[in-house]
Parts: C-alpha cells; structure tokens; sequence
C-alpha cells in the first residue's frame, strides 16, 4: 500500500471515544484533548477513505487493507509521537533488555492480535504453548487478580519482545522516565505490595490512545467489530480456531465477551 494519509480528511470519533491515561491530572488541557482528537480523527478519515478505495480495486484484500492500515497509521503515527518524545525528553527509562512493563495484561484492537497470532502460527512455537497455558492460568482468575498477577507476557523471549515490530499501540505507549521506578514497581506486585506510581509521559500515551481510537473508527466504517480485546485472550481465540479471523472480517461479531475489555 503506497498512499499517503491525506491530511485533510478528518471524521470525528466521538462516537468511538478516546481514552485517556489513568493516571493523568484532571482536568485534561482542552489543548490536548483537541490535538489528540484532530490527530485521531483525521487517521479515522484516511484510513476509510483509502479502505474504500482497496477494496473497490480488490474485494478480496480487506483483510490485507486492515492490516497495512493499522501499519500505515496506527503504528507510523505512533512512532512519530515516540520520536518526538525521545527528541524532547531530558530523560527516557526506556531502553532494549528493559522488559518490567511486560507483566500486565494489553488492551489492543482487534487487527493487532491478528499480527501477533501471525508469529505464532507454527504449532511447535513455544511461545504459542506459554500463551495458550496462560490463558487457561487466567480463566479462573478475577480482573483484578489478572491486573497484579506479575505474569510475563508470553511473547517475552531473552528479556526482549519477541514481536516487536508488530506490538501493539499500548505497548508502544509506555514510556517511561525512569527504568528504575518501572523495576520498582513490579517488584511491589510480586511482594503482594501495593501499586507504585511510574513516572511515564502521558501526553505520549494520550497521543497513542487516540491512534488506537483512530484505528477503531476505521474499523466501524468497514462494518468489522471494533472492540478491544485482551491481547493473550483474542490471540488465543485465534489460535485455536483461524475461522474466527473469516467471520470477523465478514462483519460478525466473532470475539465474544469472555476476551473483551469494556471501553
């Protein structure tokens, strides 16, 4: 897919609604909450405008199209904020090895389990294994126990994210100022402590946040399911039954609630 987003284009996504970060000071700066709404609005009409415009050439691309899109302008958007963030920062925690933020549970679109599912798609994987044993640990498991469980995610090989080109927007979103903060914080969790405020930047995250509502406007214009899903949940979904992917893009409301996770 060679087009660029046309900047011009804008549609609200006022019925899809942007979330923002848990632990930002109210009330949000209006001049944020505008920015963070043109950017994600503008992705939204883009991203339907060049859907129309593939599918019309190839109706048989549309689930090609969802994916280069959320490539294009998910992920292209938020590395740009990324970019400009470790540009402008006295200070990023951030670094490759620095792996504490990856014991939680991921809220991500639909189309990004879809990529993750795609690297495990080899049965003798076993990062597949892990991640199919994981979800049957959390099955029995309360929200909250889920939350603080201080699992490491699956995809987690060599202290290194073993899909890193294709994380997901809430794992782009979490930088932080000081790795040792993150460290100390996850520690807390596994002591059965409580939760230790990280020093991130929010402005970055809200950013993100609003790519990721951007990519579910498109998605609603194309009639798929917009949801967010549990990242290990929904690619465990797809990993015990492909079909799943077939009916989603056909418009069904494939993934049900047990994978959900309430906007």
């Amino acid at each position: 897919m060679e087009q660029q987003a046309p900047e011009a284009l804008f549609r609200s996504v006022e019925d899809i609604g942007i979330r923002v970060p848990a632990a930002m000071p109210q009330p949000v700066d209006a001049a944020l909450t505008k920015l963070v709404e043109q950017i994600a609005g503008t992705t939204r009409g883009a991203g339907i405008v060049i859907a129309a415009q593939e599918v019309a050439a190839d109706p048989s691309a549309k689930l090609k199209t969802v994916l280069a899109l959320l490539k294009l302008l998910g992920f292209g958007r938020a590395q740009q904020t990324i970019d400009q963030t470790l540009a402008d920062a006295p200070k990023v925690g951030c670094r490759e090895g620095c792996a504490h933020c990856c014991y939680q549970c991921v809220e991500v679109t639909i189309p990004e389990a879809l990529l993750v599912a795609a690297h495990l798609a080899d049965p003798a994987d076993p990062r597949r294994q892990a991640l199919l044993a994981r979800t049957e640990a959390l099955a029995s498991e309360s929200k909250q126990e889920r939350r603080r469980s201080g699992r490491p995610c699956p995809l987690l090989v060599d202290n290194r994210c073993s899909v890193y080109a294709d994380r997901p927007l809430m794992c782009r979103s979490v930088l932080a100022a000081d790795a040792e903060g993150c460290r100390a914080a996850l520690e807390s969790i596994w002591a059965g402590g409580p939760d230790l405020p990280v020093e991130q930047f929010l402005t970055a995250q809200y950013l993100m946040l609003g790519d990721q509502a951007g990519i579910r406007g498109i998605l609603k214009d194309m009639g798929l399911q917009h949801d967010l899903v549990e990242l290990t949940e929904a690619v465990a979904a797809i990993l015990r039954d492909p079909g799943i992917i077939e009916r989603w893009i056909a418009g069904e409301r494939a993934f049900g609630p047990d994978v959900m996770i309430e906007a």
